[in-house]
């Protein structure tokens, strides 16, 4: 017989099939799954810390809306402490006042000057001096950068 008419008889040649995504391989489901894992962990972490720092975005609220009050130095101090506390040791910083209490702050928050928030300190005299816009700076400042202790 010819080559060619042995070649004709032949059927014509078909493609095989497309390769399809699934089923998967177990590669791509170990790939899958660490993938799954971290975008868990992010979340995670990232609400939890969102929680976390709940307390300073309710602070800074109050502290809006006290500014915008021309509010007066003990309500400025109110909020400053009532922040701390929620933070800090409680029993260290509710029994701060004098010079303790603006240098506690200081302390805390290395953005601040050594003369950020010394009206704090006159808190408790009989006239004390109206806050001005850079003491209500100053403890927005302090809200937003203060050092949180690692629990």
């Amino acid at each position: 017989m010819n080559p060619e008419q042995l070649l004709e008889q032949l059927e014509p040649l078909r493609a095989p099939s497309t390769i399809g995504f699934f089923p998967l391989g177990p590669g791509w489901w170990l790939v899958v799954a660490l993938v799954s894992i971290a975008i868990g962990l992010l979340i995670f972490f990232a609400l939890r810390r969102f929680k976390r720092a709940a307390y300073g975005r309710q602070g800074l609220q109050w502290l809006k809306e006290l500014e915008t009050q021309s509010a007066d130095i003990q309500m400025l101090s109110r909020v400053l402490k009532a922040t701390a506390v929620k933070v800090y040791d409680p029993s260290g910083v509710a029994g701060l006042s004098g010079d303790d209490w603006p240098s506690f702050l200081r302390r805390t928050c290395t953005k601040l000057d050594e003369k950020a928030l010394s009206i704090l300190s006159q808190v408790h005299h009989a006239e004390p001096e109206h806050p001005t816009s850079a003491d209500w700076h100053h403890a927005r400042l302090w809200m937003k950068q203060h050092e949180v202790p690692r629990a």
